[in-house]
């Protein structure tokens, strides 16, 4: 049974809400956008056959929010990173359910995804393999 990959219009609208999402001074690099992108597909692969096509459906959702909410006349990925992040900020405060349940279904996986890079626990300051050496000191 061959694996599942997301479409290219998936996969380009998940790496746009990881660029808005994780929108910093030095990042995210491009291979961060990228991981995020594989583990997102490895991740929607691996859940029921159900629930694939609703978390499919929101992405959609997602990307086209701004023609629906009348932001832009381009999809999600066509913006400018800094109306992207505009554009997710609102969805956070909507008081329309599915907006919000998009929102945070794509957020919590996204950051989950991201927040456990070894980069990015460097940059927080999680010292890696160093800290298994004081669990076992301790125990």
């Amino acid at each position: 049974m061959p694996g599942f990959t997301l479409s290219p219009r998936h996969r380009t609208t998940v790496r746009a809400i990881a660029g808005a999402l994780f929108e910093h001074e030095s990042g995210p690099t491009e291979a961060q956008l990228d991981a995020v992108v594989a583990a997102y597909e490895a991740h929607v692969g691996a859940v029921s056959m159900q629930l694939r096509p609703v978390l499919l459906l929101a992405l959609d959702l997602v990307r086209w929010l701004p023609v629906l909410l009348f932001v832009a006349a381009r999809p999600f990925e066509d913006l400018h990173v800094d109306e992207r992040v505009r554009l997710l900020e609102r969805m956070e405060r909507s008081r329309f359910t599915p907006l919000v349940l998009a929102f945070v279904a794509y957020k919590t996986l996204l950051t989950m995804i991201f927040f456990e890079m070894p980069e990015e626990l460097r940059a927080m300051g999680y010292p890696g393999l160093e800290r298994k050496r004081w669990l076992r000191a301790a125990a």
